[in-house]
């Protein structure tokens, strides 16, 4: 082998087994393995160990962001698939208005405080500072999806939280694009805004449907074959390749997702559609499957996040204006979570889990780099001080707030298992005193 060949080869070896001790951590501790592989991707980079080592380099880096974007989008697609697998169609449902009023609001909130502060400070243009907002304004599937998945929490406030990040996620890429494009060209009307959400969405949502009603026949044919399981992973990656194919151009996270929720509700599925019986295996050894998968992904995806931090170009201005940011984050997801736990009329535990799931990570770490590309040689983005550095600072901000939230998520959803255990021991001590009293009384 190669040099280069043999580092890569340690390098995933590594990457890998931090991901099953992260894994196991979690699922003892119930501290999230983010931030394990988050921090192994800072040790093997370029600043630490990296060039010291011939591990990563800056040139590594700069081979493997050649692939980003569809790496990236690969992630997503089979976080979705797998957190689709594991809801309940009836706890989505039923929490349908609750997912919609936390992913408009909190994005809403959090996009425009921090566009007016960074504006006050900095000065620079109100849109630019909208795009920023609307950078960081989502939740993350890739985080969500895992924590909220293991969390002793009602069902229907696990998948109000995992269909708020699926939400989140097509309205901030939708957003941030849209507002890219009312830089470059001056103006975009909401009309066309509004229509392209509702692609983005509706039409996506539909092919997702029509796609996983369709393909439980198929795997009914298909029963005992070898791969037949595989083969569902192409086809997944085939209707995500599809709807964003024009004219279509909708979402792939929105297909994603209704796939696999499709699939995993088959028998619901089953007796709303069809009186067939579908003889498939069990849901259980569908989602080990695509858990294996996604276990995969995502500490790559982590991993990489960690390779993108980049010390040398940090600043005192980054990391105040990126722990201001996380602030305005937390100061307005306490109050969409406030609000949503008197609408939804959740106990204290799942008000607290709702507060919890903010994290940024996957949208936010794509569309950062963006600005830069699509924005560089407008008027605006260049009649910017240069002192700001967008290019740089953009990114760099996104990376301190994607990592900061992630910390006080895993820290609130350490809270969250610790009052879980507090509230069985409280209940169980007063079924037993409840079992003790005479008979009589």
């Amino acid at each position: 082998m190669e040099p280069g060949t043999i580092t890569a080869f340690l390098a995933i070896g590594a990457a890998i087994i931090v991901g099953f001790f992260g894994n196991a951590v979690f699922a003892k501790y119930r501290v999230p393995d983010v931030l394990i592989l988050v921090a192994f991707g800072m040790l093997i980079g370029p600043d630490i160990l990296g060039s010291r080592f011939n591990l990563v380099t800056d040139s590594t880096i700069l081979d493997v962001n050649k692939y980003r974007d569809i790496f990236l989008s690969i992630a997503l697609v089979v976080v979705l698939f797998d957190g689709g697998l594991s809801l309940d169609l009836k706890s989505v449902m039923q929490s349908a208005r609750l997912s919609l009023f936390m992913s408009v609001l909190t994005f809403l909130l959090e996009m425009l405080i921090i566009a007016t502060v960074v504006n006050l400070i900095s000065h620079v243009d109100f849109t630019i500072c909208l795009i920023l907002g609307g950078i960081v304004g989502g939740t993350t599937e890739a985080v969500v999806i895992p924590i909220a998945s293991k969390m002793r929490i009602k069902e229907k406030t696990k998948a109000m939280l995992i269909m708020e990040s699926v939400l989140t996620d097509v309205i901030v890429i939708v957003t941030v694009l849209a507002l890219i494009k009312v830089v470059q060209i001056g103006g975009v009307s909401p009309v066309v805004f509004i229509e392209d959400l509702a692609v983005k969405f509706l039409i996506a949502g539909a092919i997702g449907l029509a796609a996983g009603v369709a393909w439980l026949f198929v795997l009914q044919r298909l029963h005992n074959q070898p791969l037949s399981y595989m083969l569902s992973v192409g086809v997944l990656f085939a209707i995500a390749g599809l709807v964003e194919l024009p004219p279509i151009g909708s979402s792939s996270a929105v297909a994603a997702l209704m796939f696999g929720l499709t699939i995993g509700n088959r028998q619901y599925i089953k007796k709303r559609l069809t009186s067939r019986f579908l003889t498939l295996p069990s849901n259980e050894y569908l989602q080990q499957f695509s858990t294996e998968i996604t276990f995969f992904v995502r500490t790559f995806f982590f991993v990489y996040l960690g390779l993108l931090f980049d010390f040398h170009s940090f600043t005192a201005i980054h990391l105040a204006l990126g722990l201001l940011m996380i602030s305005i984050i937390v100061f307005a997801r306490r109050i969409t979570s406030f609000i949503a736990s008197r609408i939804g009329d959740l106990d204290p535990v799942d008000a607290t889990a709702v507060f919890a799931m903010m994290p940024k990570g996957l949208s936010a770490a794509v569309l950062a780099t963006l600005p830069a590309a699509m924005l560089s040689g407008t008027t605006i983005w260049e009649s910017t001080p240069a002192h700001w550095k967008l290019d740089i600072l953009f990114v760099n901000v996104t990376l301190i707030v994607i990592l900061g939230t992630t910390i006080i998520a895993t820290l609130l959803s350490f809270v969250v298992e610790k009052r879980v255990d507090r509230r069985n021991r409280e209940e169980l001590r007063k079924r037993i005193a409840n079992s003790s009293r005479p008979a009589d009384e």
